[in-house]
């Protein structure tokens, strides 16, 4: 069937109408008349792949990745990386519309660089081969290069097979000295060749949740803080634009003000805002966080924090001491109902929201609004040419 495709949504998919019904098509873009073909059919859309272009975008660019129309994770890798923040700007700027927001005009914060910026990387290793998953399938697709990837973690990799294991995961931190961790997860005996180790800055390899070489960390500074990050401990793999973020959720707060750090991994936020703030309180699931986020306030010389391990939605209740303002960073789904309902009771003066997912991110907005306001919307690229896009919304007592 031939269609023109009106616009991306949300995934970064090509959205377009077929006899009044929705059908989204990957590896589209806005404009493009193009052939599609059924692939699955649901109550309210269907998916559709692309057998042929009639008409291409103007914008339409070679990708750089020859690994992009299969695996998924450089949705625009096809356009030039400014044409890639308009395109998530409109995305994001029509999700809130659709849900009732009308948000002021705002801007994305670029990634610097744009590729190579990545200092962690998820792979699955099948018949000694490296790569990912296709998107939303678990279809191994294999491969020789990343170009999101820090060039030290890429360096690692074409040295694949120094590793020896077949199947399993592998998981690699890197930090800006160049320094790797290694997290293995493989049925088999490890066994690593020592040219590997002595060829690559290897701080740590965790084999199966246990440390077989050096130590279980990698250390990383960020503004004036130096973070211990435990290999299974959350840390923001841009490390530009997690220090733009940074910047602005510092500047929201003053030195009266004592704070919630929600999801507070390591303590990335709390640690710098408590050498501003009057008191900062850490909560986080992850025992290995709140272990690390402790040690950091200890070799940080920070007094004014302290974490509690356990749910948000458990701990946030029964603190007896209460706070003015909060930073929520919540993974992809977003916050609990209950958690909003204490938030909604405390009526803060200010919540200072990060997302890496809109479609949470508004869905839990339009609960907040009942007793918040949003003050202004930011966007920042931390996932350059993938569909995401890293939101701060910061919201103020009405």
């Amino acid at each position: 069937m031939k269609c023109v495709i009106e616009k991306l949504d949300y995934e970064g998919r090509g959205l377009c109408h077929v006899d009044g019904k929705v059908v989204f098509a990957s590896n589209t873009l806005p404009e493009e008349v193009v052939e599609l073909e059924i692939e699955k059919q649901e109550k309210n859309y269907d998916i559709a792949k692309v057998v042929s272009f009639y008409q291409k975008s103007e914008h339409r660019l070679p990708s750089f990745c020859p690994h992009a129309s299969i695996c998924g994770g450089c949705r625009f890798s096809c356009v030039s990386y400014a044409k890639s923040l308009e395109y998530k700007k409109e995305i994001i700027k029509d999700l809130f519309s659709k849900n009732g927001f009308d948000i002021p005009d705002f801007f994305i914060e670029a990634s610097r660089p744009v590729l190579e910026y990545r200092n962690k990387v998820s792979l699955k290793v099948q018949d000694y081969q490296y790569g990912y998953y296709q998107e939303e399938t678990h279809q191994f697709v294999p491969i020789k290069k990343c170009f999101l990837l820090n060039p030290s973690i890429q360096k690692l990799l074409d040295d694949f097979s120094l590793f020896s294991f077949q199947n399993g995961n592998l998981i690699i931190k890197t930090n800006q000295s160049n320094e790797l961790l290694l997290d293995i997860e493989t049925e088999e005996e490890l066994k690593i060749k020592e040219e590997l180790v002595l060829k690559h800055s290897i701080k740590g390899i965790i084999w199966n949740g246990s440390c077989v070489y050096g130590q279980s960390f990698l250390e990383e500074k960020r503004s004036d803080i130096i973070y211990q990050i435990p290999a299974q401990s959350f840390f923001q793999v841009n490390p530009y634009i997690s220090e733009k973020i940074q910047e602005k959720v510092n500047s929201l707060f003053d030195e009266n003000d004592e704070v919630y750090d929600l999801y507070c991994g390591v303590g990335f936020f709390s640690l710098r805002l408590a050498k501003k703030v009057k008191n900062v309180i850490g909560i986080e699931l992850s025992l290995q966080s709140i272990l690390g986020a402790k040690a950091n306030a200890i070799n940080n010389h920070i007094e004014n924090v302290s974490f509690h391990v356990g749910k948000v939605e458990d701990i946030l209740p029964k603190l007896k001491h209460k706070c003015n303002k909060a930073i929520v960073d919540p993974p992809r789904s977003g916050l609990k109902k209950s958690v909003i309902n204490t938030l909604l009771e405390e009526e803060l003066d200010l919540i200072c929201y990060i997302s890496c997912n809109p479609i949470t991110l508004v869905r839990d907005l339009k609960l907040l609004t009942e007793k918040y306001q949003m003050k202004f919307i930011q966007g920042y690229d931390m996932f350059s040419y993938t569909k995401h896009t890293e939101c701060l919304c910061v919201l103020e007592k009405k």
